[in-house]
């Protein structure tokens, strides 16, 4: 089909509107590839999926992909040894690993009626479940480790905690003891230095370390001597949590990077159901039906011989075109549907304006 045509049709404008109910990046990027087949068995699938989805959101069952990353990326880098995935990217593969299996099992329930769809989901193994809860279980929503992650990241955050605690006990005991110079009975952190507020004009009072002062300048942020050492302690811990943060991810990732067949089995599947749930939400609006498409043989019986040939004929029903339906209901008007047929040939059309209460 040449660029002329598509432009007649309007293709790109149709394409777009199936757009919009794909819920993720990859099942748009399907939508984006859409383009007319002439490969019969391919187009008797695509639609053969299509039917079998509508008949599954008839009966209430439904799935959906809303919020779901695309998982290019991250399967990508989990393709590279040694790598590891930041955490929110390790929770975006596990929602995805929960929702191909939450598919599947809704699939599976109708297997019956939707044996295509069932081809899509087929790979989907239950072991995505397991990894999915062991992410969700050692991260937390917002992309935080949670404290039981490993036994040693939960000691070093408690020592951490005990660290801070002592720290702002011994800073708030300086500032009682020397309360003139202080500008306000805060403890606050500069350069990840626990630090207290003192008055520019009573500098000398406070032995330390300055980290800065305020726009006004009338206030200078010290780090008391008597503090030094326990900050460092709490640097160190900090870069030991660091350390053990990393150990965890990257267990985690080489734990991702051995179940990445199925993982990229899962990401193909909600791609291509999503791109179906698109197809199917473009049929629901519009009150379409699914079109039979067969290959039929003509028999010619002229003089002697005998010949066989396909016919390409199409012959649509109460056709209406999408974008003018859409256009035209927000006025209330309705369009009016066009039944026609086209020759093998194409050059032959015959065409018949149905009235507007005759498709409804």
């Amino acid at each position: 089909m040449n660029p002329q045509a598509f432009d007649t049709l309007e293709f790109d404008s149709l394409r777009a509107l199936v757009r919009r109910s794909a819920q993720t990046a990859m099942g748009q990027g399907r939508v984006d590839l859409l383009e007319p087949s002439a490969d019969l068995r391919q187009l008797q699938r695509a639609l053969s999926v299509v039917a079998e989805n509508i008949e599954l959101r008839q009966h209430g069952s439904r799935f959906s992909f809303d919020g779901i990353a695309d998982a290019t990326d991250s399967i990508s880098r989990l393709k590279i040894e040694g790598a590891a995935l930041e955490p929110l990217a390790l929770l975006d593969l596990a929602r995805l690993c929960e929702r191909a299996i939450e598919a599947r099992a809704v699939i599976l329930a109708e297997r019956v009626q939707a044996p295509t769809l069932f081809e899509i989901v087929a790979g989907v193994t239950g072991e995505l479940k397991k990894l999915a809860a062991l992410l969700t279980k050692k991260i937390l929503p917002g992309g935080e480790l949670d404290d039981r992650a490993s036994p040693e990241l939960a000691r070093i955050r408690r020592e951490l905690a005990h660290a801070r605690s002592r720290i702002t006990r011994s800073l708030e005991g300086v500032m009682r003891r020397s309360s003139e110079a202080i500008q306000e009975q805060l403890v606050t952190v500069r350069n990840d230095r626990f630090v207290i507020p003192v008055r520019a004009d009573h500098r000398a009072r406070i032995n330390g370390v300055a980290h800065g002062s305020s726009s006004s300048g009338q206030t200078i942020f010290v780090e008391p001597l008597e503090t030094i050492e326990a900050n460092n302690e709490l640097q160190s811990l900090r870069e030991a949590e660091q350390r053990e943060i990393a150990e965890i991810l990257f267990a985690l990732s080489a734990e991702l990077r051995r179940e990445l067949p199925a993982i990229e089995r899962a990401a193909e599947a909600i791609a291509e159901l999503d791109f179906i749930n698109a197809k199917t939400a473009f049929a629901e609006r519009f009150d379409c039906v699914v079109p039979e498409v067969a290959q039929t043989s003509v028999c010619d019986f002229s003089e002697s011989q005998t010949e066989v040939y396909a016919t390409d004929t199409l012959e649509f029903i109460a056709a209406r075109h999408p974008l003018l339906e859409e256009t035209l209901r927000p006025t209330g008007a309705a369009v009016v549907p066009v039944s026609f047929k086209l020759d093998a040939d194409h050059t032959t059309m015959v065409i018949s304006v149905l009235p507007p209460d005759c498709f409804r």
